[in-house]
């Protein structure tokens, strides 16, 4: 049987202009007998445009752009016909290597598809093993990898089976350049995709895990921390200078300086997790984020937090709290507002966030005092 030849053909469409003036380009496939024309996602001036080269002529930023992505194009569809040979051998098609590149095939959903599944059975956990804060920032990362993929790569979604190292690349420049996440921002987005690609791979959807041998860069950083003195200033602010939320605020950021607790631990605070032993109070609690218990004494000035807002149910809470639950934290994006504001007011030259309450335990509270 003779073989069948691929020919790929580049072409201008002068009689569609955008506003900019700019044509697109197309794309002309032969596969034996069988011929599918497309859109190669991208347009050019007419005037750079060589018809017998089939590419932009000078070396222009648009011209060198614009011929990149064609010679990628082109070795794409070597590739897929290649592929396919190797799963049909000859019975392939201009079609099928079409849809192969273009990710069409009914059998390969896109990434974003794959992503709402993968959303979807998160969900269906938060309340059990996932939190509902998780699931939001999850949504989050799906609306930013859907602005990737329509401004970066024009296509309202992506074939998984198409996303490597360079995809993975392409999206930490994104990240980090056009959008310009901190370090640790864009490590946080990308440990989703890799969770989400290493479930496709457990699944079989996908052949090879993309981050095989790829490391997410994290800014580790120096802890950060308040000063006794600065604590101090804190715990002396009139709460006539605060609203009744940023005294709230004031409140539970202080509590986790005395304890150590994070916020979400201190959002889960019963009193069943309050114990007597050795003439002390102790609190006693897993941690929300490990689950490891947590041994920790009350320090009068914790406690009397407690006794302060003990019986008072305030409208504080973003959600519904937990039955018996101590101590009415606003939500955390509340509470480092009105941190800010705290910092100003005590003459901290340092971005206050709650996070820093719990290092604040541990240097001062802590090592400080030779614990």
């Amino acid at each position: 049987m003779k073989e069948k030849t691929l020919k790929l053909l580049f072409y201008l469409k002068r009689g569609t202009k955008s506003k900019a003036g700019k044509s697109p380009i197309m794309a002309r496939l032969s596969v034996g007998r069988t011929m599918v024309q497309f859109s190669c996602k991208t347009a050019c001036s007419p005037s750079l445009w060589d018809s017998r080269k089939h590419r932009l002529v000078g070396k222009s930023a648009e011209a060198v752009a614009v011929n990149a992505e064609l010679d990628s194009l082109q070795v794409s569809v070597c590739r897929a016909y290649e592929d396919l040979r190797k799963k049909e051998g000859e019975a392939v098609t201009a079609e099928e290597v079409k849809a192969f590149v273009l990710g069409l095939q009914s059998d390969c959903q896109g990434l974003l598809y794959h992503l709402e599944e993968y959303l979807a059975r998160f969900r269906e956990r938060v309340g059990v093993d996932r939190s509902e804060r998780r699931y939001k920032f999850l949504r989050v990362f799906r609306g930013h990898l859907a602005a990737f993929l329509r401004h970066r790569c024009r296509v309202s979604d992506f074939p998984v089976h198409k996303v490597d190292k360079a995809f993975i690349e392409d999206l930490e420049a994104y990240f980090a350049h056009e959008k310009a996440f901190k370090l640790n921002t864009t490590a946080g987005y990308l440990t989703v995709l890799a969770s989400l690609l290493k479930d496709l791979y457990k699944r079989r959807v996908i052949d090879t895990y993309p981050f095989m041998g790829y490391s997410i860069r994290w800014d580790v950083g120096t802890p950060r921390y308040i000063t006794k003195d600065e604590l101090r200033r804190i715990i002396d602010l009139d709460d006539t200078q605060l609203g009744s939320y940023e005294c709230v605020s004031r409140d539970m950021f202080l509590f986790s300086c005395f304890t150590g607790l994070s916020y979400t631990d201190i959002y889960h605070l019963t009193r069943d997790h309050l114990i007597e032993e050795g003439g002390m109070t102790w609190i006693r609690k897993p941690r929300v984020k490990t689950g490891r218990m947590c041994h920790i004494p009350l320090l009068p000035e914790a406690s009397a937090l407690i006794e302060r807002y003990r019986g008072i149910h305030t409208r504080a809470f973003r959600h519904e709290p937990p039955e018996g639950y101590l101590l009415p934290i606003p939500g955390c994006d509340t509470v480092n507002i009105h941190l800010k504001k705290i910092a100003a007011l005590c003459h901290i030259p340092k971005r206050l966030t709650f996070h820093m309450a719990r290092h604040t335990f541990a240097s001062q509270m802590t090592l400080a005092e030779g614990v």
